[in-house]
C-alpha cells in the first residue's frame, strides 16, 4: 500500500489520534526516515493545519463543520489536509507507517 492510500486508509478506519501522534512527533513507530516538519514556508503551513485537522478529526469524526466546544470555535482543515497528501505527505516515511500497520492491522 502506498503512503498516501495507507494514511487515508488510516483516516477511513478512525484511526486520526494514531496519525496525529506521527504528524506531531509522539509515535513511537518513528524513525529517522520521517524528517518531521518540513523547511519549506508553505508546507510548514499546511503542516500546522494538518495537525489542527487531526486533533479535530480525532475529536469529532469526518465532521465538515466548525464544533463549538467550550467557548471556542473549531474548523477542521479538509482542504489543507489534502493539500498535504497532495505533496505527497512529506514529514513521515513510508516505512514507519507500514511499521505500524504491521503491529496494528487494518481490518
Amino acid at each position: 500500500m502506498e503512503k498516501i492510500e495507507l494514511i487515508r486508509a488510516l483516516i477511513k478506519a478512525g484511526r486520526g489520534d494514531d496519525l496525529l501522534a506521527f504528524v506531531e512527533g509522539e509515535s513511537p513507530y518513528l524513525t529517522d526516515a520521517s524528517q518531521g516538519v518540513p523547511e519549506s514556508p508553505w508546507l510548514r503551513r499546511i503542516w500546522v493545519l494538518v495537525v489542527t485537522h487531526l486533533r479535530f478529526v480525532t475529536r469529532y469524526g469526518e465532521v465538515t463543520k466548525p464544533q463549538i466546544a467550550d467557548g471556542q470555535v473549531l474548523s477542521p482543515y479538509p482542504a489543507e489536509f489534502q493539500l498535504w497528501l497532495a505533496a505527497g505527505a512529506p514529514g513521515i516515511a513510508l516505512e514507519d507507517l507500514q511499521a505500524y500497520v504491521r503491529e496494528h492491522p487494518l481490518a
